[in-house]
């Protein structure tokens, strides 16, 4: 993961709850073969994490996952312990002062290195602090979401993400906060963008 573009993040302020914000755009680009990615509702069961939280200006975000996904590896090798499976990236809210997102990694336990509170850091500030001050636990929740897979590019996310919201929509289905991407093939891989694999993940108000 060392070159994730802007659009990595569902734009227009993920995490919303106005029924006119969250991921737009037309759905050119969903998927390399030209269609559109079907989409599941599916019971999610809780996943720890181990991750750092920042809030970051849109062109910052690819030198973010970068320094971030490095950082929680690096923190987990420290602990002795190893990625549960491949990185995510979560988005919150975007403000004025930009996107309040988190990357990191699942693990098998709860991650406790961090559980002596370091404040987080500023953002642009990451690689000023220790990987074991600013990589915290978490997770990312249980319950019923839209998932939908995106083949291709990253340049298809901002589609990817609004086809899922419609087919949502259509299935009766509200959307909820803070979803996220699982990126299970991507840059660094050897293999073509033209067939990178990343989840997307839309919790769904019960």
């Amino acid at each position: 993961m060392n070159e994730l573009p802007v659009d990595t993040a569902p734009p227009g302020g993920a995490g919303s709850t106005d029924d006119n914000a969250g991921p737009a755009g037309d759905n050119s680009g969903v998927h390399e073969g030209g269609g559109l990615p079907p989409v599941d509702i599916v019971e999610l069961e809780t996943v720890w994490v181990a991750a750092i939280r920042s809030v970051v200006a849109a062109e910052d975000v690819p030198e973010f996952m970068s320094d971030a996904l490095s950082l929680v590896a690096a923190a987990l090798r420290e602990a002795g312990l190893a990625p549960a499976g491949p990185p995510f990236a979560r988005y919150f809210a975007a403000g004025p002062d930009g996107l309040d997102m988190a990357a990191g990694f699942p693990v098998a336990a709860p991650f406790l290195r961090a559980s002596v509170a370091h404040p987080l850091p500023d953002s642009g500030a990451i690689e000023v602090a220790p990987a074991s001050a600013i990589v915290h636990p978490g997770e990312l929740p249980a319950g019923p979401a839209a998932v939908a897979t995106h083949v291709g590019s990253y340049a298809g996310l901002e589609a990817a993400w609004s086809a899922l919201r419609e087919r949502a929509d259509a299935m009766d289905r509200q959307v909820g906060d803070d979803p996220w991407e699982v990126y299970f093939i991507g840059p660094g891989s050897g293999v073509d963008e033209a067939d990178w694999r990343t989840e997307l993940v839309w919790p769904l108000r019960a």
